[in-house]
């Protein structure tokens, strides 16, 4: 089975305990990962952090490789999630939007069951327009982007996705509530809930009988295992990248 995971800081930070509850939940069938993550990353713009910057997941190459893997694959799964960097990087919800059905397009073209979590928060209902300037200014200091702007452009894409789901395309339940003070990252508390949920939409179409459970330790141990990888291979690359990675 051929796991497609597309993402940021979020994918990122839980990765290793997502990879290794699949692996757990489907032995003994052979799981095979490709992933396109990393903070501050975007689908269509580049984007990264300090002096780590991360190609546009649209232009990774990792849709192409998930292509030439179908004639030996059974089944192909794909995540789609941490959607919203672009947003900040003043790319306009309609490039998003097209990037994006580009994405699932060719997903559902290699006959993948696609998982797509939208951006979990309603500007207005969620984020103060101080709230939004310091959260701005901490993760994207250079961009221009306006509160409202950023608003409208949130329901564009979540508008979006509600009417892409359907078939294999399906819409993740909102994980707001498992989000951090920041609003954007998975509280440390409680992102094992937010990835258990992940795991128990992506068991309804795999073969598996037990319910996947992903622990709070695992994402714990996962956090701090993206530390080392962000450190010894994006920023000061002493290590070689894990197989997979684009």
């Amino acid at each position: 089975m051929l796991f497609v995971l597309l993402g940021a800081s979020n994918l990122a930070r839980g990765y290793s305990a997502l990879v290794n509850c699949l692996i757990d939940c489907l032995h003994p069938h052979p799981v095979e990962v490709l992933h396109a993550m990393g903070p501050g990353r975007g689908y269509f713009a580049q984007g990264g952090v300090f002096n780590v910057s991360y190609s546009p997941i649209v232009a990774s190459g990792i849709l192409d490789a998930a292509r030439k893997r179908q004639p030996n694959i059974s089944k192909t799964l794909a995540l789609i999630t941490d959607i919203g960097n672009d947003i900040m990087y003043n790319v306009p919800a309609d490039k998003i939007i097209a990037c994006l059905r580009s994405i699932i397009q060719e997903l559902d073209a290699m006959g993948a069951d696609v998982f797509v979590n939208p951006i979990p928060m309603v500007l207005e209902k969620d984020v103060s327009e101080r709230q939004f300037r310091m959260l701005r200014r901490v993760f994207y200091p250079h961009s221009p982007v306006a509160y409202f702007g950023a608003a409208d452009a949130v329901r564009e894409i979540n508008k979006f996705l509600q009417e892409a789901a359907g078939g294999r395309i399906h819409l993740l339940p909102s994980v707001k509530d498992y989000c951090g003070v920041d609003k954007i990252h998975y509280s440390v508390f409680h992102s094992h809930k937010a990835w258990s949920e992940v795991m128990t939409a992506m068991c309804r179409v795999l073969p598996v009988e037990q319910r996947a459970t992903v622990s709070r330790l695992s994402v714990w141990k996962a956090l701090f295992a993206n530390l080392g990888r962000l450190a010894f291979c994006d920023m000061v690359p002493i290590r070689k990248k894990i197989s997979g990675t684009f």
